[in-house]
This record gives structure tokens, sequence and C-alpha cells, in this order.
């Protein structure tokens, strides 16, 4: 599914693979539990990257607001 591991996922990776999951669902290439299966995980890798995006932009602003105290 995602073969490129020398750089980090990004959401619009999962995006795309996710559009492809629908897709191939769409074609009959793969079944309901399979496409069920890929989207859970792709979807619980996205969550995963928001939480880490939200961490470190939180981190930012912390940093940021203890500079200017």
């Amino acid at each position: 599914m995602f073969t490129d591991i020398t750089r980090e996922i990004q959401a619009k990776d999962i995006k795309r693979l996710l559009l492809q999951v629908y897709k191939k669902y769409q074609r009959g290439e793969i079944t309901d539990a399979t496409a069920y299966r890929e989207t859970y995980i792709l979807n619980t890798i996205l969550k995963a990257i928001e939480v880490t995006d939200l961490e470190q932009r939180l981190q930012q602003i912390e940093t940021t607001l203890r500079n200017n105290e």
C-alpha cells in the first residue's frame, strides 16, 4: 500500500490511499470486509498524524508564550 518509507506519511498520503480504497471498492476489486479493514487502518493512522501535528503546534505556541513573558 505505502512503499516509500524514506519519509513520514502525511495526511495527504492517507487521503490518496483512502481514495484508492474507495475506487477499488466501487469497481468490485475488493470486498466490503477488505474495504472496511483498510479504511479503518488508514483512519487510525490519520488520527495519529492529526494528534501529532496538534501536539507539535501546541508546543510551538507554548514556547512562544514562554519566550514572550
